[in-house]
């Protein structure tokens, strides 16, 4: 049975070193879920995509899969993955990973409260704190909270908001500037309509961009970004890229003296 394919691991993996202090005032950040690195070509994609990237958000990553050494190896970012089921059979585990070119203050994460059916594996939630120099961060707050959420999918709406629920308490008690990022699985008006009362609830601003509606995704757009205390100052979603079946993001963001 296809229950039996995986097994819940929900555990964190910390691999890599980063080279920088802090983060700011100019950010440059990657969003992409990789499909779990299974199409050709991914890898030379992903060395391109996230070169001079301060902030790299996967979803559907890997770990215990020939793609290991990029991360455990890496002296430009520190990675952190929070992995939410594995595979019997090949042992490769699937879940959230966050790049930054700073050593992470805190990080806690999250698996969703319900399973998707058939597989019953669970989706993941990893929200990290980065350290800001007191010059550049808003409201004289010192850290930047990095949500890389993966919400769960073919699942009914009180489900789903069950999740929403758990991103809430992981954004509740952080002042400052907010990244909340991810495949937010919005493929309908009344999931989508539900993250956005949750984003306007702590006062994040979704991220406008132009890009290629999928048959895949039902042509509604599943990845999204939102900010708190940050400015938007270039956007481009990578639609010449196929080694997956979600497009990467880049983002320039900025903080506000």
């Amino acid at each position: 049975m296809i229950t039996h394919r995986y097994h819940t691991v929900e555990s964190l993996t910390l691999m890599g070193n980063a080279p920088e202090q802090t983060l700011g005032p100019n950010i440059e950040l990657l969003l992409w879920n990789v499909f779990k690195c299974k199409k050709k070509g991914w890898q030379k994609d992903f060395s391109s995509l996230i070169h001079n990237k301060d902030l790299v958000l996967l979803q559907e990553a890997v770990l215990n899969s020939p793609f290991d050494n990029l991360f455990h190896k890496s002296s430009q970012h520190q990675w952190i993955m929070a992995s939410s089921f594995r595979n019997v059979k090949t042992n490769i585990e699937t879940g959230v990973k966050t790049g930054s070119s700073v050593t992470a203050k805190s990080q806690y994460f999250s698996a969703s409260d319900h399973g998707e059916p058939l597989t019953q594996t669970k989706k993941m939630l990893l929200a990290i704190e980065y350290p800001l120099t007191q010059r550049e961060s808003a409201h004289n707050e010192s850290s930047l909270l990095v949500v890389n959420a993966h919400l769960i999918n073919f699942v009914s709406i009180e489900k789903f908001r069950a999740h929403l629920e758990q991103i809430s308490h992981a954004l509740q008690d952080h002042k400052g500037p907010i990244i909340l990022a991810g495949d937010f699985n919005t493929w309908n008006k009344k999931r989508l309509s539900d993250f956005n009362k949750l984003a306007a609830a702590f006062s994040l601003e979704k991220v406008d961009m132009v890009r290629q509606p999928r048959l895949n995704h039902l042509f509604r757009h599943l990845d999204h970004v939102y900010c708190r205390g940050l400015d938007v100052t270039h956007v481009q979603v990578h639609t010449d890229i196929h080694s997956s079946d979600h497009y990467p993001i880049s983002l320039s963001l900025h903080l506000p003296n």
